[in-house]
């Protein structure tokens, strides 16, 4: 009889006092080589990549205000009757002339220097010089600092001062432009052209004897009705003669500012000043 009995069996012979021996089951454990692989355990999806944030939008920069814009200063004529105007009159019309551009940048005119500015004015020698520059321009006087010392030491050799209220010879000094040029630039053309008509009516008022045309600018703008190809020569060749302007002899020297630069040419300048004065009509 098969040991193997099933539950109904064990149940008959145990009614029947048939002991029936029953092997104790082994359990058999299984190796681990046999042990069933466990599923591999579903890797977690890796957490994404943070995306990074995107920077917000830059505002688009507001648009620069741009400074206002001065209209342009309309150019006008010359004043009408300029050349029958009295000193004053030319004074006040200089300060407000629009003929050319420096009008625009213009804080003030220079119109003369010296003695015997008035209606009834007139002058020994009339000196005249380059544009004004912005000190000048500022304090409305001509040739200062230095230069100034070094042309009034050279006025006061034979015996000339154009800071004394009624010195005997006077001495007048105008600049061939009343308006100082921005920049330290050269003058345009028409600037000198246009403020020739201003120093054409000085030199009618004043009737001085003798006209010191000192530096490029002023021996350009004094002689440009003479020839304007001598004009054009350098001031080295233009010196040592007597010109004329308005029937007016002119002698042509260096600015104070030259001979400071270049101090061999003091002794051309005396020279120069030298044969003014002996065009004069001494005291």
């Amino acid at each position: 009889m098969s040991l193997w009995l099933d539950a109904r069996q064990r149940a008959m012979l145990a009614a029947m006092g048939v002991r029936v021996w029953q092997p104790t089951p082994t359990v058999i454990t299984p190796s681990p080589e046999a042990a069933p692989v466990p599923a591999p355990r579903a890797r977690a999806p890796a957490p994404a990549a943070p995306v990074p944030e995107r920077p917000p939008a830059a505002k688009p920069a507001a648009a620069p205000v741009a400074a206002p814009v001065a209209a342009p200063v309309p150019r006008q004529p010359l004043p009408a009757g300029l050349s029958q105007m009295d000193w004053r009159g030319l004074e006040e019309a200089a300060s407000v002339c629009q003929a050319c551009g420096l009008c625009e940048t213009r804080q003030r005119s220079v119109f003369a220097n010296g003695q015997r500015l008035d209606n009834a004015a007139r002058t020994d020698w009339l000196i005249v010089t380059d544009p004004p520059t912005e000190e000048e321009e500022r304090n409305a006087t001509l040739v200062l600092g230095t230069e100034g010392e070094l042309l009034d030491a050279m006025l006061a050799a034979l015996g000339l001062s154009r800071q004394a209220a009624q010195a005997s010879p006077s001495v007048t000094v105008v600049p061939v432009l009343k308006c100082r040029v921005p920049d330290n630039r050269n003058p345009h053309p028409d600037e000198l052209q246009q403020c020739r008509a201003y120093l054409a009516r000085q030199v009618a008022l004043l009737q001085p004897q003798v006209i010191l045309a000192m530096g490029r600018w002023a021996v350009q703008s004094v002689l440009s009705d003479t020839s304007a190809q001598l004009a054009a020569l350098p001031l080295g060749k233009q010196r040592g003669q007597v010109h004329q302007f308005a029937n007016t002899p002119v002698v042509v020297t260096y600015t104070p500012q030259s001979l400071l630069r270049t101090p061999l040419d003091k002794a051309k300048a005396w020279a120069d000043l030298c044969l003014a004065h002996s065009l004069t009509r001494r005291p």
